[in-house]
């Protein structure tokens, strides 16, 4: 794997803001001569480059030994420009709000002008990068053969916005976070944001059934400490900028679509495999078999695990094979 970086001076955001970003990214295999072997993952939630490398690692199943994965950590994850490690005037709280949109164009940018890269076999995401890749899907069809997005969506639902509104309340109600110009970890508000976050991720059926077992936690209460393990690993700004672009996700709003929800999905022409999770809590099922209705040439295809949204992580057996079996379909055809 090669880890790198690609700087973009005065990025416009859509909201209007010019900064200077860095996109980190890692390389696992090599480019062909021509250019059109490469696979692009896009990162989730907290996740990082490689956090990712569960989706696509090498199996019975997988071998993806001639092609070049690409990964980009998405903004805000602490390793491309973030509140954290971005100078002022954008340090902490005062980084602008980044859009799944900046996302991509950003990503496209390192794509074609970084990296020289006319043609991408496949983009794939989970959770939030199901969010980007259905925007890669919208934006760039005509340089994609095909995406997966995995326990994602076009755009957020109301209901996936307001259950991130809670995880957000619960950070900000600690006096510690002063605004998000906090001197410490604000602890008691990172506490209440894993424990928000830890109902929601995993399902009614992997606590009724005790499947946390499986994950070596003993009882329900230690979902709250595998939650507030992933999250400390990032600063509480971090959290919330890339919170917020995931409330702001939605394929239409752009100057492209002004909002026709369903122009945005028809405009999707690239072949796609959509899999969400069937007891996902974020992303229903129902959002996805919308979705492919409306998009001329994709298929639906529900992880039938008990799991929740981690369904899709990877970290699932079950749900790993899935996503193995459809990868492959789709550098099939």
């Amino acid at each position: 794997m090669q880890l790198n970086d690609y700087q973009i001076k005065n990025f416009r955001t859509q909201n209007g803001v010019s900064l200077d970003l860095n996109l980190v990214y890692a390389i696992h295999g090599d480019l062909n001569e021509n250019r059109d072997n490469a696979i692009l993952v896009v990162t989730s939630y907290s996740a990082t480059h490689v956090d990712a490398e569960d989706l696509f690692t090498q199996s019975d199943q997988l071998d993806l030994s001639e092609y070049c994965v690409i990964v980009v950590n998405m903004l805000s994850n602490s390793e491309s420009s973030s509140p954290s490690n971005t100078p002022a005037p954008f340090d902490g709280p005062r980084f602008p709000l980044i859009t799944i949109n900046d996302n991509v164009r950003a990503q496209h940018q390192l794509i074609t002008q970084g990296l020289g890269i006319k043609h991408l076999k496949l983009v794939m995401g989970f959770s939030m990068g199901g969010l980007q890749t259905f925007e890669w899907g919208t934006q760039h069809s005509d340089m994609v053969d095909a995406i997966l997005p995995i326990c994602g969506a076009a755009r957020v639902s109301k209901h996936n916005w307001l259950f991130l509104e809670g995880a957000k309340s619960a950070l900000l109600a600690d006096p510690e976070f002063k605004d998000g110009d906090y001197e410490s970890r604000p602890e008691t508000g990172m506490q209440a944001f894993a424990t928000v976050y830890g109902g929601w991720v995993f399902s009614q059926d992997f606590f009724r059934e005790e499947l946390f077992k499986n994950l070596g936690m003993a009882q329900a209460e230690d979902v709250i400490g595998f939650m507030k393990d992933y999250f400390y690993r990032r600063e509480a700004n971090d959290l919330l900028g890339m919170l917020a672009t995931w409330q702001s996700a939605d394929i239409s709003v752009n100057d492209r679509f002004n909002g026709e929800f369903e122009k945005a999905l028809r405009s999707i022409t690239a072949r796609a495999i959509v899999m969400p999770g069937k007891t996902d809590l974020y992303f229903r099922v129902a959002d996805s078999e919308y979705e492919v209705n409306h998009m001329p040439n994709a298929e639906l295809r529900i992880i039938d695990s008990k799991l929740g949204h981690v369904a899709g992580s990877g970290m699932d057996p079950y749900g790993k094979a899935e996503i193995a079996k459809a990868i492959v379909a789709l550098l099939k055809n």
